[in-house]
């Protein structure tokens, strides 16, 4: 297993995935700072979740899980949210290498499970990380916030992920769905 895993990072994390990273978490990042909702407890809700998905259905489990990670976090830091910016990253991040791994056949329901149990952990770190930056109490009430971000990002990041599929096959050839592309 350890070995199965130290080759998928090694396929995926090639020469020419970096200039994809570089433009998939510029992306994200901006599409993070695009829409900011502003939270009590000093953190905001924004679209990084449908980029978090999208990564994660596009590129698998380790492009998707530096994608999902950086571009948020980038956005923390240039926000003005820095404290957050390590727990984003982690977060987000873990988000998008568990949707990688749990989804692996291009159906509506298996990417809705593998996804919504991603987004629960999501919602589930970000509640520690409020916890431990501002108090459990106010952490709490940014639990109902943090849900429905994550069910926008999955909605708008299936979408843009079929779309964008529909548009470009071959980008099925750089995920993890092992669909041949034109299919």
């Amino acid at each position: 297993m350890a070995q199965e895993v130290k080759n998928d990072i090694k396929k995926a994390l090639q020469v020419n995935t970096i200039p994809l990273i570089a433009i998939m978490t510029a992306v994200t990042t901006v599409l993070t700072m695009l829409v900011k909702i502003p939270t009590p407890i000093r953190g905001y809700l924004n679209l990084s979740d449908t980029m978090i998905y999208f990564s994660a259905y596009a590129f698998g489990p380790w492009v998707g899980g530096i994608i999902g990670g950086l571009g948020p976090a980038l956005s923390d830091l240039i926000s003005g949210y820095p404290q957050w910016a390590i727990f984003t990253f982690v977060i987000d991040g873990l988000q998008a290498v568990l949707v990688g791994l749990l989804v692996k056949k291009f159906n509506p329901a298996n990417i809705i499970i593998g996804s919504v149990i991603a987004g629960v952990w999501k919602v589930f770190g970000y509640f520690i990380a409020g916890g431990i930056l501002s108090g459990f109490g106010p952490a709490l009430g940014e639990i109902a916030g943090n849900s429905f971000q994550m069910a926008v990002g999955l909605i708008v990041g299936f979408a843009l992920f079929t779309a964008v599929r529909q548009a470009y096959p071959p980008l099925v050839r750089l995920g993890n769905f092992g669909i041949k592309a034109g299919e």
